[in-house]
């Protein structure tokens, strides 16, 4: 189970979670999705305050914990917000 979905509340509207990033940096950010690409998993998660921006971290299990890694790739950020926003097309507005 990834980490970030024991941070969730049910009874909260909005599904916030911290997260760190390998880089050391901290911030709140909604929870929107977890999405698989063939065996790696990545958070689709919109930063608090934002208008509606994405950001995707991959995340990467280890016997100590997870670990979360800003994903800068063009084309796999690219593939993982298509997936996001396949799953995610009857409860979401995406503005092309």
């Amino acid at each position: 189970m990834c980490d970030l979905l024991s941070q969730l509340n049910d009874e909260d509207e909005e599904a916030i979670v911290t997260i760190t990033d390998t880089d050391g940096e901290t911030g709140q950010y909604e929870f929107l999705d977890l999405v698989f690409l063939g065996d790696r998993q990545f958070a689709v998660v919109s930063p608090v305050g934002s208008d509606g921006d994405v950001e995707i971290f991959r995340v990467m299990q280890y016997e100590t914990g997870e670990a979360y890694i800003r994903v800068q790739d063009e084309v796999t950020l690219l593939r993982v917000f298509d997936i996001f926003r396949l799953k995610n097309e009857d409860e979401l507005d995406f503005d092309e």
